[in-house]
Parts: C-alpha cells; sequence; structure tokens
C-alpha cells in the first residue's frame, strides 16, 4: 500500500507556469526604456551580446546545467549591476526592480493547464504544497509573480537558488526543503520537467520524485538507478493521489 504525501514541491517553470514564450532582447529593451543615462547610446540587442558573453565568462565559476554538474547560483541582482554599471548606464531604480522589470518584459507567462484544479485538490486533501526553483531572480520576484499568476495559492514556502547558494540538483537546496517543510523526505513528492535537475535531485535527496512532461524538454536522457513517476497531465497526478486514498500501491 503507497503512502499519500504530506508535501508535494513544484519546479517553477514548465511545472507551475509556461514560460516557453521568452525573450531576453525584449526585457533588456523594458529595462533601457528607463534608463536615466546611457551615454555610449546601448542598444538592446547590443547588451544582449554583452550578457551573453558575462554568462560565458561565468561557466568557469559556476558550471555549466547540461555537463551534468551540481551547481552553486548567482543572483540576477549582482549580474545586472556588472551588467549596466560596466556599460555606464544608468537605470535610477532599485536593482530588484530592474530585475521585475526584465522578467515583466523578457517573459510572457500562463500556468500550466489545470494546475489550478491539482492546488485546490491538494489543499483540500491537507497537502501541503511549496515551490523550489533554480533561477537567478529572488525569492521575493518568484512569490510576487506566482500570487499574480496563481492567486490565493496557499504554498507554505518559495525558494529560488539565488537566494540559497546551490542549484538543483544539489542536494543540499533540497535538505533546506526538507527543513522548511518539516516531514521527512520520503513524504514529499518533488514535481518538476527536468530529469536531471528535478527528477535524480529529488530522488537522490530520498524525496518521491514526479515527472511533469508536457511543457518538458524533448530528448532528455532517464537518469540511471532512479526510481520516478512519470505524469503527462496534473489529472493524472490527482488520479493516482486518489488510488492511494483508496489502498492502492505506489507506481514507483
Amino acid at each position: 500500500m503507497g503512502m499519500v504525501p504530506e508535501m508535494v514541491i513544484f519546479d517553477y517553470g514548465q511545472t507551475l507556469a509556461d514560460e516557453g514564450d521568452y525573450d531576453a532582447v525584449r526585457g533588456n529593451r523594458a529595462v533601457l526604456s528607463m534608463a536615466v543615462k546611457n551615454p555610449r547610446g546601448i542598444t538592446a540587442e547590443q547588451l544582449q551580446v554583452f550578457a551573453d558573453e558575462l554568462t560565458k565568462d561565468m561557466e568557469g565559476l559556476f558550471g555549466e546545467e547540461k555537463r551534468g554538474k551540481a551547481e552553486g547560483e548567482f543572483s540576477a541582482v549582482s549580474f545586472d549591476r556588472y551588467l549596466y554599471e560596466y556599460l555606464e548606464i544608468e537605470l535610477g531604480m532599485p536593482w530588484d526592480e530592474v530585475e521585475r522589470v526584465f522578467w515583466k518584459g523578457a517573459a510572457r507567462v500562463r500556468v500550466t493547464e489545470n494546475v489550478e484544479k491539482l492546488l485546490d485538490y491538494l489543499y483540500r486533501e491537507g497537502i501541503g504544497t511549496a515551490v523550489v526553483s533554480n533561477m537567478m531572480k529572488s525569492t521575493q520576484s518568484l512569490k510576487e509573480k506566482i500570487d499574480g499568476l496563481l492567486p490565493g495559492n496557499h504554498f507554505s514556502f518559495v525558494m529560488t537558488s539565488c537566494d540559497y547558494l546551490f542549484r538543483k540538483p544539489h542536494p543540499r537546496i533540497f535538505a533546506m526543503a526538507q527543513v522548511k517543510a518539516g516531514v521527512p523526505a520520503d513524504r514529499i513528492w518533488y514535481c518538476g520537467d527536468n530529469l536531471f535537475c528535478d527528477v535524480k535531485g529529488a530522488a537522490g535527496a530520498g524525496m518521491k520524485a514526479v515527472w511533469y512532461t508536457p511543457y518538458a524538454k524533448k530528448g532528455q536522457e532517464a537518469p540511471d538507478g532512479v526510481d520516478y513517476l512519470t505524469v503527462n497531465s496534473w489529472d493524472e497526478l490527482i488520479e493516482v493521489l486518489e488510488s492511494l486514498k483508496r489502498g492502492g500501491k505506489e507506481e514507483w
């Protein structure tokens, strides 16, 4: 007989929300429109060229996710400070606001299909929920984004990797999530779209891993020796939970 989880933790991008329509140049343009000084006349496209150069230089410090390395994380604020100050662009607003303006301009966001239905179901069943995401943006920025997309949500906590040093799949970010959840790791289900960061990471931390596929990147390699549940819709996850309530077996 399987056990219903006490907590379900979600990834953000391509799990709770679809940010498939993402254009960094569009975000740059939104920020530059608010510049107080831009003495070199830097365009959004030129800004992105330099941003890409910075990102490449930072690979030696933080590694590349595609290489399968557990990584540390840096913040959008530190990145933006270097980017704009080096180019002598004065923005006249706090750096956390720069982060928000860029994100709003760059991303066209929508919630994933039936996620509201799933969250309502979990709340009615007394199952806690939370969010842990790999991103340069702050926990506060992500919380504001989620509250706008999913008003009335009941997430116990939200975490972004830039505020907690470690990126998924590093076990320390999952360990921190478990502390915040206040329940044993094996009573937590972690749902995400990435087989490496989400599935392998959660399973390695002792959680039950759920691979959510509708918005997942194609061609991902299944991690060796890792048991996980695959769901192709949030309705399917509800069906699994209902089966467990009736005394069914876990499917992984």
